[in-house]
């Protein structure tokens, strides 16, 4: 508050320092008519001069809302472009901008006088400054929609061509009778076309400029890739966005009050629809990216590019509506500034940096067509709404095709004869702060630090970076030095750790060189030994087989000695009839030697001796038999043994042919057919029958 009233203590005084500088007082306490008129002058001359001031703070704003959206390694460079913009278009302006724009011409398409104007007219000095203002506006909107790619010397090439040519030709054609009247009107003006404050004039020629320069020069590295997919860069300072935002906002009271170019009573109704056509612009463009955003919440870009877009929308007719039209005005604003950033980027595949061509070019179009939809019946007077639209129509389409089209012819000239618009890709990728003016930045020097340790595996002291104390990049570099400290600890205990490792490598290497000729060693015995074996295998297989073959004819031997068994059996057999039946001669003759009688006795003699034969015989044939049984009982005991040990040579030798073939899996072919074997196994296995 004390603030305020020493404002308006202030302007009292120049006020009144004014009015007795005219002429002073009448007698009566009245102002004489012609010190009133001056003061009039001079208040205006004031009011200009602040709206100037104001207007050209507006370039700060655009450079922090630029810089904000641009990548950090980019973001130095929008900066300069956004104060060479503003020298250069002075200078230029001062030389031919201004007479083209402003100087008497026959035809209205372009002015011949006023050029390199002097001291000599106060007001045209004044109103010099307060254009100069506009068109560092008009030129500085290229700078964002292009930042990150283009070569720093075109770039200026194309600012200066703006200023002395594009925006002052069109300038001409809407604006023309400004300073000289009637005499200097453009076609446009004459036709009824009403831009008040510039939404065609300043920002739909920045607008199109800029959108002929992203098609020629192309989308940033790694926004589209090959599938078409639309990647997002994020920018690297909303906060410096958003205050170039508000910058913006304060100095567009400027910009559309200023261009009253005097103190009157449409000031304070420019005011009101500045202000709610900016709101209400944020207000639509905020909730439609809440709705349509990925994670459904208002986009910071949408937010102030909301903002802005209502602001040149109101721009061309913020005199002529009221504050209804201006809020409807800022709500399509700020839907146009949501679908035309969304067909620029993903449908028409333009890549530009800070949503430029929607907010300045479509919505300074919309603007100016609004004015023939929104104007006041007394603003519109006699005339048709719908021819005045008609006439809004053909000035945007003539902005367009002129601005569009020039900037289009005049890139592409560049590009092709004088080197190409756009830098190298390496420089694009160092970042056009480094590239084009050698600028660094702690958070750059770390970000590349960063990148320079990882891609060359180099934690050494160069890796760290000086940080600044006590800010939040100056804590990141501190740790990212700390890291750094801790990495090169950690370094140095891997490669001690990766020397132990390397002793111990090389002390394995020897013992495996032992172990390997121990191996060697150790195969050459066995296969001495398997070959051993083998020869013994072989003579052990040869003697069993002999045995076999013994055995074999100790088994047909003792069938053959079965068999004379059971020849004696018949022997005796015979004996024993023959025993029998020399007892039945015996007894017969004994018979016939007692029916003899005398005569018989030769015959009982005989019958006698032939009993005692008989006797004899028998007895001698059970001895025989009693022998003989007891020899084929000990042939039957020499057979059953002799059948055991047959069938005992027979498993015999199945278990030698066992252990033949182990013996012979044991011998290599080679020495690396040597395997080491389960004797405990092989053991087990012999023993199975």
């Amino acid at each position: 508050m004390p603030k305020t009233v020493s404002l308006i203590r202030l302007f009292s005084l120049v006020t009144a320092f004014l009015t007795l500088s005219a002429g002073g007082l009448a007698d009566d306490g009245n102002v004489f008519p012609q010190a009133a008129d001056q003061l009039q002058t001079h208040l205006n001359y004031l009011w200009v001069l602040l709206s100037a001031v104001l207007v050209f703070l507006m370039q700060a704003g655009f450079m922090c809302f630029e810089s904000g959206l641009a990548t950090a390694k980019n973001s130095i460079n929008v900066a300069i472009k956004n104060l060479a913009d503003f020298v250069i278009s002075s200078v230029l302006f001062w030389l031919v901008g201004f007479g083209f724009m402003f100087g008497v011409s026959e035809t209205g398409w372009i002015g011949g006088s006023d050029f390199l104007i002097t001291q000599e007219d106060p007001w045209r000095v004044i109103f010099f400054v307060f254009q100069v203002v506009f068109v560092g506006t008009a030129a500085t909107i290229n700078s964002g929609a292009l930042a990150g790619r283009t070569k720093f010397v075109f770039y200026l090439i194309v600012s200066a061509c703006i200023s002395m040519l594009i925006y002052p030709v069109f300038g001409h054609w809407a604006w023309g009778s400004t300073l000289h009247g009637p005499a200097a009107a453009g076609w446009l003006e004459k036709m009824g076309f009403i831009d008040f404050a510039g939404s065609t004039v300043v920002h739909s020629v920045g607008g199109w400029v800029a959108m002929a320069g992203c098609l020629v020069v192309g989308p940033r590295i790694g926004k589209y890739d090959a599938d078409g997919r639309v990647n997002y860069i994020p920018p690297h300072n909303m906060t410096l966005t958003y205050l170039g935002t508000f910058i913006l906002f304060f100095g567009w009271f400027g910009f559309n009050c200023g261009s009253t170019l005097e103190v009157n009573d449409r000031i304070p109704g420019i005011a009101m629809n500045t202000l709610m056509a900016a709101s209400f612009g944020c207000i639509s463009a905020s909730a439609l990216s809440w709705i349509y955003s990925p994670f459904h919440r208002p986009q910071g870009e949408m937010i102030a590019n909301g903002i802005l877009g209502g602001l040149v929308g109101i721009t061309a007719g913020c005199a002529f509506v009221e504050t209804t039209g201006a809020v409807l005005i800022g709500l399509v604003a700020g839907l146009l500034v949501f679908y035309g950033n969304y067909l620029i980027e993903k449908v028409l595949r333009i890549d530009d940096v800070v949503g430029a061509i929607a907010v300045h070019g479509i919505c300074g179009a919309w603007g100016t067509i609004a004015v023939g939809i929104f104007m006041t019946p007394d603003h519109l007077g006699n005339a048709d709404r719908l021819h005045q639209i008609g006439i809004q129509a053909v000035g945007v389409v003539s902005c367009f095709a002129w601005s569009f089209g020039s900037a289009c012819i005049l890139l592409k000239f560049i590009d092709r004869f004088m080197g190409g618009m756009r830098v190298s890709r390496e420089d694009e990728i160092l970042g056009l702060n480094i590239a084009e003016h050698g600028a660094r930045s702690t958070l750059h020097d770390l970000v590349e630090s960063m990148h320079d340790a990882t891609r060359k595996n180099d934690f050494s002291g160069m890796a760290k970076v000086a940080g600044e104390t006590g800010t939040d990049i100056g804590a990141l570099c501190d740790g990212f030095n700390r890291m750094v400290e801790a990495i090169q600890k950690s370094l140095k205990e891997t490669q001690r750790q990766i020397q132990n490792a390397e002793a111990a490598r090389a002390t394995s290497e020897q013992a495996e060189r032992m172990l390997s000729r121990n191996r060697e060693a150790y195969e050459e015995k066995i296969r001495e030994i398997a070959g051993n074996l083998g020869q013994l295998m072989a003579e052990v297989e040869h003697t069993m087989s002999s045995v076999a073959a013994a055995a074999q004819k100790v088994q047909h031997h003792v069938d053959s000695l079965a068999g004379k068994s059971d020849e004696i059996d018949g022997v005796l057999a015979s004996v024993e009839k023959i025993a029998f039946s020399t007892k039945l001669l015996a007894t017969n003759a004994m018979i016939q030697a007692a029916h003899a009688g005398e005569a018989g006795t030769g015959f009982s003699v005989v019958s006698q001796q032939m009993g005692d034969v008989a006797k004899h015989t028998e007895t001698a044939s059970g001895t025989i038999a009693r022998f003989t049984e007891e020899i084929k009982q000990l042939l039957n005991a020499v057979i059953d043994s002799i059948h055991g040990q047959l069938n005992e040579i027979h498993e015999g030798t199945l278990r030698i042919d066992r252990a033949g073939q182990l013996i012979r899996e044991l011998m290599p072919e080679s020495p690396e057919d040597v395997q080491i074997i389960d004797r405990d196994e092989d053991l087990k296995s012999l023993d199975q029958p």
